[in-house]
Formats: structure tokens, sequence, C-alpha cells
């Protein structure tokens, strides 16, 4: 059985008796082992700090060593 480890408005973490995590934002639900989680928090994360940093733009952000593309 799933168990919610948190949950703030859209955003649910599960974790599965399989042991795997299923983080639900809104519609979309992703599916990752522990690291694979972690490691993705940390990416979007370091998202959010970049987007705080340079202030909201209209146009597309590219970040840093990252692969450039944007939508639009």
């Amino acid at each position: 059985m799933d168990r919610v480890i948190r949950g703030e408005g859209q955003a649910v973490l599960n974790v599965c008796g399989c042991g795997k995590l299923h983080f639900t934002y809104g519609p979309i639900t992703l599916h990752f082992d522990q690291e694979e989680f972690l490691t993705f928090a940390d990416a979007v994360n370091h998202a959010a700090a970049h987007l705080r940093h340079t202030g909201y733009q209209r146009g597309p952000v590219a970040l840093p060593g990252g692969n450039g593309t944007a939508c639009h």
C-alpha cells in the first residue's frame, strides 16, 4: 500500500510497497527510485533558484550547463 510522505497543493509524494517513489503534480505522475528522485529534486531546486536569481522574463530562460532547450 502506498503512503503519502508529503502533500502540498498539487504536489504529492508517495512511497509504494515496491519501494518506488511516485511524485504526482496535478495530472502528471513520475516514478523514481530514491536516488533518481533526489537527483530530480535537486535539479528542480537549481532551476527554481536560477529563475529567482534572474527574475521572471517573458522569454525562455536557458540554464547554464544545461542542454539549452526551451519551449517556444
